[in-house]
């Protein structure tokens, strides 16, 4: 027994010493060297002259406007993503930013014909592939794929400033197709 109380104290003791020398080389600053860099005063004006400035838009008093041309197929899958290529012209006074607080985004709206679904504001939307300002048209891939009950549709696609209102609430005209049947495309597998 007495051979263990000096071997228990030697292993605190290296313990002990371990943690100081820990102790000490992560409290040691890190050296660090300063950098001269040669910068050119008219350089440093161009990028002060050239960085954005955030505009701030007041919604409520302005102007919305959007031309949505394309075309939804009378034929869509329930089990399947389904993409629509349509072009966005912005006619609003503003630019639409594609992220950001209050993005714009496409969405869309369904109505059952024959099936007693619908849904207006909790679908899929999809990204701006970049900030539209007013007068540009963009193209855009619409992801349609929330509909799993196979049936006829009404669907709208419509545009949507997040935070805010849907363009539609704004009398601005939706692309629309009154027909659309919802299927299993399938794959071919048997499952």
């Amino acid at each position: 027994m007495r051979f263990k109380t000096p071997a228990i104290t030697i292993l605190i003791t290296g313990i002990i010493s371990l943690f100081m020398i820990f102790t000490l080389f992560a409290c040691t600053p890190i050296e660090s060297k300063k950098i001269d860099v040669d910068v050119d005063e008219n350089e440093v004006q161009e990028l002060e002259e050239s960085e954005e400035e955030i505009v701030t838009v007041d919604y409520e008093n302005a102007q919305f406007g959007a031309e949505i041309n394309g075309y939804i197929p009378f034929f869509l899958c329930t089990d399947n993503d389904n993409y629509i290529k349509i072009e966005i012209t912005n006619t609003s006074d503003f630019t639409w930013q594609s992220d950001g607080k209050n993005p714009v985004r496409v969405g869309y709206h369904y109505y059952g014909q024959d099936v007693d679904y619908s849904e207006y504001d909790n679908n899929a939307r999809t990204i701006l592939p970049n900030d539209v300002a007013p007068g540009e048209t963009v193209t855009v891939e619409v992801l349609i794929n929330d509909i799993t009950n196979e049936g006829i549709y009404v669907v709208q696609i419509d545009l949507v400033l997040e935070g805010y209102f849907w363009f539609s609430g704004k009398e601005i005209p939706v692309l629309q197709n009154n027909n659309v049947y919802f299927s299993s495309c399938g794959d071919g597998s048997e499952s």
